[in-house]
């Protein structure tokens, strides 16, 4: 009764709440709890609650204390400044608790735990030193190598090693009990670490630096105490595993934070350089073929699983972690064939460091082979380039369809395929102004080359572009055999190929000669001027060579004049050449060729020293084949990543015989004939004219120096 009218409906309340520290008193009678920190802001809470009952409730029960305190503020501060009271009892308990817990409670809880445990380790190391004393003085902390081999040896039972020391001892019977209380004291020790640490493991809680230190060392304790149990049962020490809890606190990475690119600027920039035109002027005399023939690519969209892109940033960060690589991944290009990661390394870590990882990063990851490109040039990063688990196949009517071709101003505009986000590539043979293409048996080089011979056709009729065709294998080019654009039928002889070869040196000259009586640069200023003029125009000849090897073994030597004197020259009369090979050696692609040859494909090579030849750099050989390619535009430093389109024989000849119908093939005889009655100034040419070159006393000389068998300038 008086209670009630003393502290009002509060003394329904109070008496419950000094349960809760009477618990934790029961619960461990040897809790000590600071006064003062404590019951201080506990009797500022209650004496803000009162005033606040007292203020709020108008029934009897509105506490006499609380009114009283109330009454006596009033007379000083008014009705508002009471609130005012109460609301600064109320923040002063909130700032005196949270000072206490956070800075002191913690403080000195974490040290209690690093107390308890320090005794645990003092007590465990007695009873390790009455084990030693009793073994016979070998420290378990302090064997060599050896003695540990000795000592782990699990066929060898502990009970023989124990007989072998009480027979050097002579130890008697009680002994025997001695060591049964030693193996029981250490179990039940060891159990009762096991339970220590299975209370850490399960426990809630954030816990500071301090005591996640302290669960280390106190988990090496656990790891000797196994040793010591394997050491008394004669048993061998089980499996130490790791807690669950650390496991998963030490693969546990922050999400990564890159940004996924659908367009690369680098090939944005080089599709621009091309030009477009807004209307593609068709011949008028010929119909070119319909993107019908072509096989539709299957109605689906290009979906990124960015899911499977996190994983394996995940699995790269990793592995790159384990050799002590740091960085971030700031960028991801997912494409139809390989998702690359530019990788930013921090400032301290080598870039040549991250190339030799290139074979345990494919291993982490689980592919077949990937790429890395270190550094990627013009940016601080480098590209990692993974295969994707499902590869897609790419079609060229894709590319023939899409804007990019279908605006392109030049005619001599070549699908080349997609690059690496998926995004349609094209390239201009008339500013390349030729191309060496590398790969070996199954890269996917034919299906490439022959992708790009169609979409040529696509574009030009027989009257503005001719082809010469040279196939040492005489398998590649016969499908085309008596297509219109046709200059001669395609060439598989050796000695027929250098024959035409000798010859297009002739048509070249015959064109300069002609452009520089009309006072023309290049073809396309002589075709605007013949059409004004009603003279007849060139047409652009594409010559392709797909062996180039077979032709070096027979004539290497005028195979590699005539090759430079077009690849020097023939540009800016409309002739381009595409040559292609299998073996990309130094004695087939030779420092001349290469030199006037800047623009290359590579698809995949055998070895490194072979994409050196042909790229200038390595990288080729870790390709996936099927029509994956490097290419090297010109006046680039960098490698673009390409995915040729792939084209079936049906699809060509289909093509084949749409352009057979609507004209027959006029082979040109005369780039079949023999080079001396051409008087083609070639490689043989140039033997002879040194022959023929010699001075009118040379024959006297010689007969001087056969006969005396010596020679010197003033003997002559």
């Amino acid at each position: 009764m008086y209670n009630r009218v003393f502290f009002g409906y509060i003394a329904f309340i109070y008496p419950y709440l000094l349960i809760v520290p009477a618990y934790f008193v029961y619960k461990d009678p040897h809790m000590k709890l600071d006064r003062t920190r404590i019951w201080v802001p506990a009797m500022i809470m209650f004496v803000a609650m009162l005033m606040f009952q007292a203020k709020v409730v108008q029934s009897s029960y509105l506490g006499i204390i609380g009114q009283r305190i109330n009454v006596t503020l009033t007379h000083y501060v008014g009705s508002v400044g009471i609130w005012v009271v109460i609301m600064g009892l109320i923040l002063t308990m909130a700032a005196y608790l949270a000072n206490v817990t956070i800075e002191n409670f913690n403080f000195d809880f974490s040290f209690g735990i690093k107390d308890y445990f320090r005794r645990l380790k003092d007590e465990f190391m007695e009873k390790l030193h009455r084990l030693r004393d009793y073994i016979g003085g070998v420290s378990i902390f302090s064997r060599t190598p050896e003695e540990t081999i000795d000592f782990a040896v699990p066929d060898t039972p502990l009970v023989s090693q124990k007989a072998v020391v009480s027979e050097k001892k002579s130890v008697s019977a009680p002994v025997v009990h001695e060591e049964e209380s030693v193996a029981d004291e250490v179990l039940e020790f060891h159990n009762s670490i096991e339970e220590i640490i299975g209370q850490q493991e399960h426990g809630e809680g954030a816990h500071s630096d301090q005591e996640s230190e302290v669960t280390d060392a106190f988990a090496a304790l656990k790891e000797e105490s196994r040793e010591l149990e394997a050491l008394v049962s004669g048993k061998p020490a089980p499996e130490v595993r790791t807690p669950k809890k650390r496991v998963a606190k030490a693969k546990k990475t922050e999400k990564p934070k890159t940004k996924l690119v659908k367009e690369i600027k680098e090939n944005k920039k080089y599709l621009a350089k091309m030009g477009s035109s807004k209307k593609v002027v068709k011949p008028k005399n010929f119909k070119l073929p319909y993107l019908d023939f072509l096989e539709s690519a299957p109605k689906r969209k290009h979906h990124v699983n960015e899911a499977e892109i996190d994983q394996k940033i995940v699995d790269l960060m990793e592995k790159l972690a384990q050799f002590k690589i740091t960085g971030d991944v700031v960028a991801t290009y997912s494409g139809p064939v390989v998702t690359t990661f530019e990788f930013r390394p921090d400032a301290h870590i080598k870039v040549s460091k991250i190339l030799t990882l290139q074979d345990d990063l494919a291993m982490a990851l689980k592919a077949e082979t990937i790429r890395i490109q270190a550094p990627v040039p013009g940016k601080d990063v480098v590209g990692i380039e993974i295969p994707n688990r499902d590869i897609e196949t790419i079609y060229l009517k894709e590319i023939l369809q899409s804007q990019v071709f279908q605006k392109a101003e030049s005619s001599l505009t070549m699908a080349i395929g997609k690059d690496i986000v998926g995004n349609p590539f094209v390239t201009d043979l008339t500013k390349l102004p030729h191309l060496l293409i590398a790969g070996t048996t199954g890269s996917g080089k034919s299906v490439g080359i022959n992708a790009m011979l169609v979409s040529l056709l696509y574009r030009n009729s027989p009257d503005d572009l001719k082809l010469l065709m040279i196939d040492p294998k005489m398998l590649e080019f016969s499908i085309y055999n008596d297509i219109p654009h046709l200059l001669t039928p395609v060439i598989t002889q050796a000695k027929q190929a250098i024959v035409a070869l000798a010859n297009m040196v002739v048509e070249m000259e015959k064109r300069y000669k002609l452009m520089s009586k009309t006072k023309t640069k290049n073809i396309e200023n002589y075709n605007e001027k013949a059409k004004k003029e009603g003279y007849d125009t060139f047409p652009y000849i594409v010559v392709i060579i797909d062996e180039l090897a077979d032709l070096m073994m027979t004539s290497g030597k005028d195979v590699e004049f005539y090759i430079a004197r077009l690849a020097q020259m023939a540009r800016a009369s409309g002739i381009h050449l595409i040559v292609a090979t299998q073996r990309p050696s130094v004695d087939v692609v030779t420092g001349l060729i290469k030199a006037n040859l800047p623009s290359r494909i590579s698809f995949k090579v055998g070895q490194k020293i072979d994409s050196k030849v042909i790229l200038d750099s390595t990288g080729a050989e870790s390709l996936l084949g099927r029509g994956d390619m490097l290419f090297t535009p010109p006046g680039t430093s960098g490698l673009i990543r390409l995915h040729a389109p792939f084209i079936t024989e049906e699809e060509i000849e289909t093509i084949v015989e749409f352009l057979k119908s609507q004209r027959e093939v006029v082979y040109d005889e005369s780039f079949l004939n023999e080079p001396g009655s051409l008087h083609i100034t070639g490689a043989n040419d140039v033997k002879n004219s040194k022959e023929d070159d010699f001075d009118e006393l040379y024959e006297e000389a010689k007969s001087i120096v056969l006969s005396d068998k010596k020679t010197s300038i003033s003997y002559l």
